[in-house]
């Protein structure tokens, strides 16, 4: 069965995951807009629950088959998560149904993500604080784990994101940097990911970081994590320049308690490899198949594709120093 507006509060109400009243009025709302998934939010009363299921193809490129089995990884990457932080940090698991591929999910609520916040203007350095924390604490709490490392073996996710994400760049001084980036988080099994923490997989409310989709969710290199929230960072910063001096503060703090939270556990490369993952991933944000909305101009995407090339391609950077390049 595939999910849909039409048939989904059936769904939760019949397996009891939600109460509809006895006219059975509720209200469905599809979220994310994603192009793997169908995500819909199921509210009644004051309760609501989130509903997500797997597809097999992409909605922008049907032709391409994609694993189902992620939504299994995510479901095991929520229950991890969720004993690691407080309550409520990442969504609750509430029922999988494996032969439809479906997760039913608690609701972590109708609040602005972090992109939208930063979209608007809005930089809290106490944020970046709160997100270097999660990732220092997630990457520490599971390091050189033997069952993780076996158990999060999500490789179809990863060659998806290589082939469409890293092997994209026509460049060629750039293109063989991501190619060996392929291949140092191919190799390296050291902590388990969030996989896709990036500001719009990030709920900032309540003193902390809450945080969801986890399907690209793996056990791997640090820096892939590290790379991407600083590199969804950057891009406001060259997108909108009355937040820039503040974004740039953001990206310090971050790295600043993410490298402080690990302390000697810290691989010496981390910080050079998470700039290169950020540097590419800025380049796809712009120039690949999934372009991030807000940057239209051609002269911020020059300014993007000019800042992105030292961080992939110069051993000597710093994130301290971003601000300069």
């Amino acid at each position: 069965m595939n999910i849909d507006k039409d048939n989904v509060a059936e769904y939760v109400h019949t397996r009891q995951l939600l109460s509809l009243p006895p006219d059975g009025s509720c209200t469905v709302e599809e979220l994310g807009g994603g192009f793997l998934n169908t995500v819909l939010r199921v509210s009644a009363g004051d309760r609501s629950v989130v509903v997500k299921q797997a597809l097999d193809a992409l909605r922008l490129f049907p032709d391409l088959k994609v694993t189902t089995d992620r939504i299994v990884f995510e479901t095991e990457g929520l229950r991890v998560l969720d004993g690691l932080f407080p309550a409520g940090t990442v969504p609750s698991v509430l029922h999988f149904d494996d032969t439809h591929r479906i997760l039913v999910m608690s609701d972590l609520g109708k609040r602005p993500s972090l992109e939208t916040d930063l979209e608007q203007g809005h930089v809290d350095l106490a944020v970046a604080d709160k997100l270097g924390g999660f990732l220092s604490t997630l990457h520490r709490q599971t390091w050189d784990d033997p069952a993780l490392r076996e158990r999060f073996d999500n490789e179809a996710m990863q060659g998806l994101r290589y082939e469409y994400c890293f092997y994209f760049v026509e460049d060629p001084e750039l293109n063989r940097v991501a190619r060996r980036l392929a291949e140092t988080f191919t190799e390296a099994k050291q902590a388990l990911l969030h996989g896709d923490f990036w500001t719009a997989s990030v709920i900032a409310a309540e003193d902390r970081v809450h945080t969801f989709d986890l399907e690209f969710v793996n056990y791997g290199h640090p820096a892939q994590d590290a790379g991407f929230i600083l590199a969804h960072y950057l891009l406001h910063a060259y997108n909108n320049p009355r937040i820039a001096d503040g974004i740039f503060d953001a990206a310090d703090r971050i790295w600043n308690a993410y490298a402080g939270g690990m302390g000697g556990q810290l691989p010496e490369d981390t910080e050079t490899t998470a700039l290169r993952q950020a540097g590419l991933e800025m380049l796809f944000r712009i120039d690949g198949i999934n372009q991030v909305d807000y940057i239209t101009d051609d002269g911020v995407k020059t300014r993007i594709r000019k800042a992105a090339r030292p961080m992939m391609l110069d051993d000597g950077i710093a994130v301290a120093g971003l601000r300069h390049v």
